[in-house]
């Protein structure tokens, strides 16, 4: 690795929160295809006829269950992206590292929350849109704050 990029990893507080919550995210994303594969077995929903041949299930795109968790897949893959490159725009505008952090904390939680209150125990609204609205204000915080610096 250069030496002048693992010495501005290494002290950058900001650069290092921002890897850390990523990894979170990332992570979380990745359970959002084993909760869809979960719902297929679960509800013997599957996508391709070998599959459902193989698993002695049935061939099925439209399974309310299963569509639920790859709906709140897609959200994760609008949002989180986003997030991933806006924040880390973000973190060249020098940000107190506090704040940052506390951003990055707060739209981690947001988006397991939403995971949670959409896929795992559905609850009614606004408590999905809740913990959406906290991610999407985060991000077009970052986004203005960066153009700001930029400009």
């Amino acid at each position: 690795m250069d030496v002048q990029f693992k010495s501005f990893v290494q002290n950058n507080p900001v650069f290092r929160s921002y890897l850390f919550y990523t990894a979170i995210l990332i992570l979380k994303t990745m359970l959002m295809t084993l909760l869809t594969i979960r719902q297929r077995f679960l509800n013997n929903a599957f996508v391709c006829e070998e599959d459902a041949i193989f698993l002695k299930g049935s061939v099925s795109r439209s399974n309310e269950r299963v569509e639920r968790v790859r709906r709140g897949h897609r959200n994760d893959m609008e949002n989180i992206y986003l997030f991933f490159v806006i924040a880390f725009a973000y973190v060249w505008t020098d940000p107190d590292p506090a704040w940052a952090n506390l951003l990055f904390l707060l739209f981690t939680v947001g988006r397991i929350v939403h995971t949670f209150v959409y896929t795992i125990v559905i609850t009614p609204q606004p408590a999905r849109g809740l913990a959406w609205l906290v991610g999407y204000l985060i991000t077009g915080y970052m986004a203005i704050k960066t153009l700001s610096h930029f400009y």
